[in-house]
């Protein structure tokens, strides 16, 4: 039997990006194809080595150099100060892909991957900003130029994170688009921009997530047991609008909040917040089956409350200008009243007005449309 080797970001300690590579490759598994995830380990992880020739795209510039320290020294620092949390998360994290994904050897570096003799018929790009010009890693690897000239390569909704590519770089880009043979983008944003580098039409696709009804995830989710109802607060770093937000959402409904948090600084915990830190990716989904309502800055976090049917705002800072992805996902669903800007008035009368059987529709129309790109794309 043919198999499929696909590349995404994986083992970076993170619930969206886990979850989006666990659902191509059970998707994949589900339609009857044999595959598996190339463990190449993103530039974040701290066992990934860099080389020169695994310098990026554009310069890293000082303040994300810094950026990007204060996050390991983060992760080193909330570790050292809870050990035990930090060892339940990745044993957690680490146990739900042994249980329920197949992946590769490891690859370290750039070289290793590039040197290395890979069996598959077909190699596939899968989702998340594996394109983002400003990833601080030479970003070849996420076009599949590792991959024999031969081979069968598709991009599943890879995305490129920006609304626009600077014209410095279209040459660059062009090349390494040129590399694939179906291509496909998670953003209607992405479709544009390849469009005017290449000239190509790529298709827009679904988050892999979306693939996987709520009863597939429900399936592999550890029920999260609770006798109140909460309201899900998941955000990334501390934000005053969001949690002042949150306080009036408990104050109008009398839930608790439950938030999932990992480094940054909590909530300060009592008898109506609840912090979480050390829960893996079956646990998070069974914290989102179980939410009455979810307040959200994460893209995945929007994703799953659209899975599990749950009333959401998400949060975008006033100091962004490009949320193409979750703009683009909003549209595709008609929900874009639920997507908040830092500041932004709410009216918390229609939290629950969201008529999920309309929003159902409008989805399943892009998940047929997915599906078929990978059915032609792999057949």
């Amino acid at each position: 039997m043919k198999k499929i080797g696909i590349i995404t970001i994986l083992n970076v300690n993170n619930y969206g990006a886990e979850l989006q590579a666990f659902a191509l490759h059970h998707k994949l598994k589900l339609m009857g194809f044999d595959n598996e995830i190339i463990n190449y380990l993103y530039y974040k992880n701290p066992n990934y080595k860099s080389e020169a020739a695994s310098q990026p795209l554009i310069k890293t510039s000082i303040k994300n150099r810094l950026k990007d320290l204060a996050l390991k020294w983060l992760d080193k620092y909330s570790a050292f100060k809870y050990p035990e949390i930090a060892k339940i998360r990745k044993q957690r994290f680490d146990g739900f892909h042994e249980k329920h994904t197949a992946v590769s050897k490891t690859y370290h570096s750039y070289s290793e991957l590039y040197n290395s003799t890979l069996g598959y018929d077909t190699y596939i790009v899968g989702s998340d900003q594996v394109w983002n010009p400003n990833n601080g890693t030479n970003i070849a690897p996420y076009f599949l130029t590792f991959a024999p000239k031969e081979a069968n390569k598709v991009s599943y909704a890879s995305s490129f994170g920006v609304g626009s590519i600077d014209g410095t770089y279209y040459d660059q880009y062009r090349k390494w688009i040129n590399n694939l043979k179906h291509i496909s983008t998670r953003e209607s944003d992405g479709v544009n921009i390849i469009k005017d580098i290449t000239g190509k039409d790529a298709l827009h696709v679904v988050d892999p997530t979306l693939l996987l009804s709520k009863e597939d995830w429900q399936n592999i989710m550890i029920p999260y047991e609770h006798s109140e109802p909460y309201i899900l607060f998941f955000i990334f770093k501390k934000n005053k609008y969001a949690e002042d937000l949150a306080y009036r959402i408990q104050k109008n409904t009398g839930y608790k909040i439950i938030r999932v948090c990992k480094n940054e600084m909590p909530l300060e915990s009592d008898d109506k917040i609840i912090n979480i830190r050390d829960y893996g990716p079956a646990e998070f989904l069974g914290l989102y089956n179980s939410a009455s309502i979810v307040l959200t800055t994460s893209f995945h976090g929007s994703i799953f409350s659209l899975i599990f049917e749950k009333p959401f705002y998400t949060i975008t800072p006033a100091s962004k200008n490009n949320n193409s992805r979750q703009e683009s996902l909003m549209n595709v669903v008609g929900l874009q009243e639920r997507l908040l800007r830092e500041g932004d008035e709410v009216n918390l009368n229609k939290l629950t007005d969201i008529d999920f059987e309309i929003v159902k529709s409008k989805l399943d129309k892009q998940i047929n449309i997915s599906v078929e790109f990978l059915k032609k794309s792999l057949n």
